[in-house]
């Protein structure tokens, strides 16, 4: 070998040396501590309400925890007691009025009634939406979209139905456009 090919060499093997051992070295598992907690796993869905209330930019959505996976019966009453201490803080209010009496909701597939003790003509366009979208967003099946999801608002002798919400506005069903056909 010439010394251009010796260089070359030693350089090849400080490489491979470098690259292969790089000081770090293989151990076994160590048990230190409790697991780590508070991470979602692949799949899982977290145990959160989903409320709507209005901030300055329109009707929003915010998400509680919760201790069990909730349904729309259990956040229309979340949503009766308004935003929390931290929504307040961030601007966030409710336009659904304070009612005297019991809210009654009852669910099927892709259904939502809720029963009030008010007159739901009077409800403003925000209330109506807070109300369809709080329990909309709480029953949809995996798989399926929010304004799959048909609600009906009755009180005062009034009955709204076939709403859905889309876009965090409640809308008659009718009106939400469909998807095209893809080609």
């Amino acid at each position: 070998m010439t010394g251009r090919g010796l260089r070359h060499a030693a350089v090849a093997a400080a490489l491979l040396t470098a690259l292969a051992g790089c000081g770090v070295t293989t151990t076994d598992v160590i048990d230190v501590g409790q697991p780590a907690t508070g991470a979602k796993r692949q799949g899982e869905v977290a145990a959160e309400a989903k409320l709507y209330f209005m901030s300055p930019t329109g009707v929003t959505q915010v998400t509680r925890p919760a201790k069990a996976k909730l349904g729309a019966e259990d956040a229309i009453v979340l949503l009766l007691e308004g935003p929390d201490e931290d929504q307040r803080i961030r601007g966030l209010y409710t336009d659904v009025p304070k009612m005297k009496g019991e809210v009654h909701v009852t669910t099927g597939t892709l259904r939502v009634g809720i029963q009030m003790p008010y007159n739901v003509l009077r409800l403003s366009p925000v209330a109506r939406s807070q109300f369809v979208c709080t329990a909309a967003a709480n029953e949809v099946p995996r798989g399926r979209q929010i304004h799959d999801v048909k609600v009906e608002l009755s009180g005062g002798g009034v009955v709204i139905s076939d709403l859905v919400c889309d876009s965090n506005n409640a809308f008659p069903a009718a009106k939400v456009p469909t998807p095209a056909p893809t080609p």
